[in-house]
Order: structure tokens, then C-alpha cells, then sequence
């Protein structure tokens, strides 16, 4: 054997003494390690502690403690500090395996937070072991370059089924999935199922997960709750599915388009994708019997983009209407007005002077519309204005009752025959309550002109 091989050898074995522990502790390396796993963290205690006589093993036991400020700390905590105790067993031979933490003492006091207990694996001459909260113990693994420890998929499967403060220790088992892959899919599963058996809220945070292992065996996942009878499931695993990244086949996502709550999503995907004229059949029959006033506007975006290929996707009409709204805001009318430069900004008028304001400013707009022959794009556009009726704790009722005043106004523009039988399609094809009994109102209005 050379003399540089030699050299090597016991350089190797030198450093491998060198991080176990010896009678006075870690060495600094050691130390540095463990100090940039807990950035701000101070040691409490640090010391030797038997473990078996028998097979001559022993432990230095390291504890960090750390204060819990004052606005996150839960009252379920019994103490200020948080605390991470570590536990290094020196290879003498005799691997003390995971069922060693019962041999010490790892009681500290409580937190507010889920405390792990587990083997962590094996690496710079020790067997280690740790207790903290989950959010630690992945990181602190792969700093010290660990291996052989607790199955962490599996662990973090579980934990997504702990309820602790601010539902700390299922978020963070949430997003260890981000990119895993297929693997932890069938652990997320059985965690789900435990969950189902002993909670009554939704396993919300497991379909989640499933959706941020980007995997397909994930995406299959949520594509069975999708179709199961568990509506508050279903619909949250559709709304995962449709929003990106997008996993599903397009077979499914073409089942979701005639849902008007995916709808927008749905064309979205098939135009990233540079696909929407796959779909346009789909687009003109759902053109014909919209099941909300969202879909009916979503839908005609999405055709006159394909029926003007090349050419901006702005439809004329929408932006005029848009304009008109903006131009009709008034100081108070909405929380952020105070700064907007409104129709009285030079001076207070009477109501009669703001009226005649507003009406010279959107003159030029309504002027346009009149001249429009898309009809079906100002009827659209001018049926949203009509039905505009937000929270009044964010929009003044005042502003709401005028934007309404002139989207009917702008229906009335139109030619009566063409309003009437868009009404008829409307009323036969609406699915909501309240937009049907809203459409009911408008007719009532545009009749009595």
C-alpha cells in the first residue's frame, strides 16, 4: 500500500474520531455544524449521560433553547422557550437502533407546538437522535449529512393529521411534499383515510399535499375525489387540478369547462397551452346556454379572441364599459378614493352639478357604444353593469345603483327583439337563484322604458 494512500486512510479515520464525542464533547466542527442548523438558538445544557453498561455505549446530550416571542406564543405552552435536544450515540460497534429514545429523559417543558421524537440516522461516527417540532428535523438531517434515520415520507404523512398552534406542524408537513414525486402519494393516503376517521373537518391540507408532489399518481389522486360524492372535497381537489401546475389529462379538463366556477380557468389552460381552438365547439354550444353571467362573459372573450386571431384580445365594448365605471367613481365610494381625483376633487358640488359632470365625462363612451355593431358584446358587457351589485361594505350603494342606471341605459341601445331574445336564453339557461331573480329585475326595467 503507498505511502499517500496510507496517508489518506488515516486522515479518514482521524476526522471520523475526530466528530464523535469524546469525554469533553463534540469537537468544534461538530459544534459549528449543529450552531448553523439553529441560527439563533443558544445552548442550555451539554453533557455526558450513560446508556448501556453492558455494551459500554454511552451519549452526550445537547439541549437549545430559544425564546418564544411574546405575539406567536399560544397559551398552551407552559413555557417562553422553545427547546431542541440532540443526542449523540459514538459507534462503538453496537448500533443502538430507534429504540434507544426510551433509554433517556426528554422531557422539557411543553410547547405549543407538536414535539418529535426520533432516530435521525447515522453520521460522523454517531448514531443521533433528536426532539423538536417537524420543522427542524428534515434540515437538520441533511446538514449533518445523516443517513439510515426515521422514514421522514412517512413521518410527514402523519403529521399532516397534528393539530397544533396556527395548524404549524401540518403546514409544514404540507409543503415537505412540494416535488417528492409518487412515492409519499400512498402514505398521503393513509393519513388521509386516519384523518377521515377521526376528524370531522375536510383533510383540506392532505389534498394539497397531494397536489404538490407534481406527480401524476398525486393528480390521479385528487382526480377520484374530484368525481366522488363529497362536494366540499370534490370541488376543492377541481380547484387544485385547475390551477397550475396543471397535471390532469385534457380530457379532464374539458369535463370541467361547463362548470361556470372553472370555466375562466379551464379556457386559460387550453390558451397557455395554444390549444383553445380544440375547445371551441365546446365554447360556442356553452355560448348558447351560459349557466352564470361570468361564464357568458368568459366564454365570448374566449371566441372573439379566436374569431380575431392576430389582433388584440380587448373587446371594444368591454373596455368602454369599463371606462365608464372608472369615470363614474366619486370620492367615498370606494376605501381607496381618497386619493383618487374625483368628480367634486375641485370643490364640492351640488348633487345636480356631480350628475352632469359624470354624464360629460362618459358622453364620449356611450357615444361609441351606440355606434357598436357587436351587439352581443355591448349586450354583455352593458347585462354585467346592470347586475352590479358588490358588498356594500366595499362599494357605496350610491355608486353601485348609477353603474346599474347606465348598463341598462346601455341595453336599451340595443335593438328590443335582440335584448328580448337574449333575456329568453338567459332565463332558460341561468343556474343561480339570485341571477335569475337579478335578470328578472332587469327585464322588469328595460320593459318599462
Amino acid at each position: 500500500m503507498s505511502r499517500r494512500l496510507i496517508a489518506l486512510l488515516l486522515l479518514a479515520l482521524t476526522a471520523a474520531v475526530r466528530a464523535a464525542p469524546s469525554a469533553a464533547g463534540p469537537d468544534p466542527v461538530t459544534m459549528k455544524k449543529i450552531q448553523q442548523a439553529f441560527p439563533g438558538w443558544k445552548l442550555n445544557s451539554s453533557g455526558r449521560c450513560a446508556v448501556s453498561r453492558r455494551d459500554h455505549l454511552w451519549a452526550w446530550k445537547l439541549v437549545l433553547e430559544r425564546e418564544i416571542a411574546p405575539n406567536i406564543k399560544s397559551s398552551a405552552a407552559r413555557s417562553g422557550k422553545g427547546y431542541v435536544v440532540i443526542v449523540m450515540v459514538p459507534d462503538k460497534g453496537v448500533a443502538p437502533g430507534p429504540d434507544f429514545i426510551s433509554a433517556l429523559d426528554w422531557s422539557y417543558p411543553g410547547s405549543d407546538l407538536k414535539q418529535f421524537t426520533i432516530y435521525q440516522g447515522y453520521g460522523g461516527g454517531c448514531y443521533w437522535y433528536m426532539q423538536s417540532d417537524i420543522s427542524r428535523l428534515e434540515y437538520f438531517r441533511r446538514i449533518m449529512g445523516l443517513t439510515g434515520g426515521e422514514d421522514m415520507d412517512s413521518l410527514m404523512a402523519d403529521a399532516l393529521n397534528v393539530l397544533d398552534f396556527d395548524l404549524f406542524t401540518s403546514r409544514v408537513a404540507v409543503e415537505y411534499f412540494r416535488g417528492k414525486g409518487p412515492k409519499p402519494v400512498p402514505l398521503i393516503i393513509r393519513a388521509m383515510k386516519n384523518w377521515k376517521q377521526e376528524e370531522k373537518q375536510p383533510p383540506l391540507q392532505h389534498l394539497i399535499a397531494l397536489k404538490l408532489t407534481g406527480s401524476t399518481a398525486g393528480a390521479e389522486e385528487l382526480m377520484k375525489i374530484a368525481m366522488s360524492d363529497d362536494h366540499v372535497l370534490a370541488r376543492q381537489a377541481i380547484r387544485l387540478l385547475v390551477n397550475e401546475p396543471w397535471l390532469a389529462p385534457e380530457s379532464f379538463y374539458r369535463r370541467a369547462l361547463p362548470v361556470p366556477e372553472y370555466t375562466n380557468d379551464v379556457i386559460r389552460i387550453f390558451r397557455t397551452r395554444k390549444k383553445l381552438a380544440e375547445i371551441e365547439p365546446r365554447l360556442r354550444k356553452l355560448l348558447k346556454a351560459p349557466r352564470t353571467f361570468r361564464q357568458y362573459s368568459d366564454v365570448y372573450s374566449a371566441l372573439y379572441e379566436l374569431d380575431h386571431p392576430g389582433q388584440s384580445p380587448e373587446i371594444p365594448e368591454y373596455t368602454l364599459c369599463n371606462d365608464i365605471m372608472l369615470l363614474m367613481i366619486r370620492m367615498g365610494d370606494t376605501p381607496d378614493t381618497l386619493t383618487y381625483v374625483p368628480i367634486e376633487g375641485e370643490g364640492s358640488g351640488t348633487p345636480a352639478k356631480m350628475a352632469a359632470e359624470e354624464r360629460r365625462r362618459i358622453e364620449p363612451m356611450l357615444e361609441q357604444l351606440r355606434k357598436s355593431k357587436n351587439h352581443e358584446a355591448m349586450f354583455i358587457a352593458a347585462l354585467a353593469m346592470s347586475a352590479y351589485m358588490p358588498p356594500a361594505k366595499t362599494i357605496s350603494p350610491q355608486y353601485s345603483a348609477r353603474v346599474r342606471r347606465v348598463g341598462l341605459e346601455i341595453i336599451r341601445m340595443l335593438p328590443p327583439d335582440f335584448v328580448l331574445a337574449h333575456f329568453d336564453m338567459l332565463a332558460k339557461s341561468l343556474t343561480d337563484p339570485a341571477e335569475v331573480s337579478l335578470l328578472r329585475q332587469i327585464r322588469r326595467e328595460f320593459g318599462g322604458r
